[in-house]
């Protein structure tokens, strides 16, 4: 049986934190976002969030992820009724917080547009690494008004041409006058030129009573942004997994590296993960640790984005030098 699980599903029943002494001048709006603190959040999450989860995504694709990153998308989802001075900043940082670092030629630009009953559904922009990405949609009122506290969408879909699993959280931001939605995906193939279209059917209140009549409907063609693409021929020995890694994608969202399996078993997702260390030109060393694995077309794909206290680490701000698996080290400057 096919089960299908979103973030907002998962964390359904999680308290919601609000955020203190929110002001209007741009000093107070910046000094409120460095109080914001990650690890509180991260503790929380924990609390409901004890192992290891496989979870089957849409299409029938099976994604392994680890505790950590459901930790990471808890994170998330404890800010949904969290308001933030969007004029200061954009979409993903006002979903992921101001440490979402982004460069700018690795966006990928959209801005499909869709608008029912007063309000546009706008597909903003998406940001990949390897066969993973984000793809950003928000939700406003066309006459600037907010919508329901705890308002939500629940048929939020993304459809592509191909196979492609995902998983999508949403919350309300700019004093609840702008409904955000990240999906988090995975391809079986490389992202570039995929067709696909994001639906959605209402938008409801905290009561689930219905609050704006949709549908919305926007088509579009994925154009992956900027990325370092990398060949590799190093194999991994461990245990009884024999395995071969073939590139290494590097982006702002974290470090791809693809792979196959050479015992074998090619039915099965690699237990092991190496280690990985991105050194930065200036020297200082980050190591990050993998979110998940997932299936590729000819194998596996490991997603590193997270650090060793399970936060998302965003590499927008790093001038990365090299990158080292397990030791080998990999040059991109």
């Amino acid at each position: 049986m096919q089960v299908k699980r979103r973030i907002v599903d998962i964390m359904a029943n999680i308290d919601n934190q609000n955020l203190d002494n929110l002001l209007l001048t741009e000093d107070e709006e910046r000094e409120l976002t460095e109080q914001i603190s990650m690890e509180r959040i991260k503790n929380r999450a924990m609390n409901h969030i004890q192992e290891e989860e496989t979870i089957v995504l849409k299409n029938r694709k099976v994604k392994k992820y680890k505790a950590s990153i459901v930790i990471a998308a808890a994170m998330i989802m404890i800010l949904s009724t969290t308001a933030f001075a969007s004029q200061y900043m954009d979409s993903l940082k006002q979903f992921f917080g101001p440490s979402a670092s982004i460069a700018e030629d690795e966006r990928s630009p959209i801005q499909g547009k869709d608008t029912v009953s007063g309000v546009s559904m706008i597909v903003e922009e998406g940001v990949y690494v390897g066969n993973s990405g984000y793809l950003v949609v928000s939700f406003t009122k066309e006459d600037g008004k907010p919508f329901p506290v705890g308002a939500s969408i629940p048929g939020l879909e993304l459809k592509a041409e191909h196979d492609v699993s995902y998983m999508v959280a949403q919350q309300l931001v700019d004093d609840n006058k702008k409904l955000v939605g990240v999906f988090e995906m995975d391809a079986m193939n490389d992202l570039e030129g995929l067709k696909a279209r994001i639906t959605a059917d209402r938008i409801t209140a905290a009561d689930a009573t219905q609050a704006v009549d949709g549908p919305w409907d926007v088509q579009f063609t994925i154009s992956a942004g900027k990325e370092r693409e990398l060949n590799l021929n190093q194999a991994i020995h461990e245990g009884e997994e024999a395995l071969s890694l073939s590139t290494i994608h590097v982006s702002s969202i974290g470090v791809a590296i693809e792979g196959k399996r050479t015992d074998g078993k090619l039915d099965k997702l690699p237990e092991y993960t190496p280690e990985v260390k991105v050194t930065a030109v200036d020297g200082s060393v980050t190591r990050l640790h993998a979110s998940s694995t997932s299936t590729t077309e000819s194998g596996f794909q490991w997603l590193y984005n997270l650090d060793s206290k399970n936060n998302l680490v965003f590499l927008g701000d790093l001038d990365i030098k090299s990158i080292s698996i397990d030791g080998n080290v990999t040059e991109l400057k």
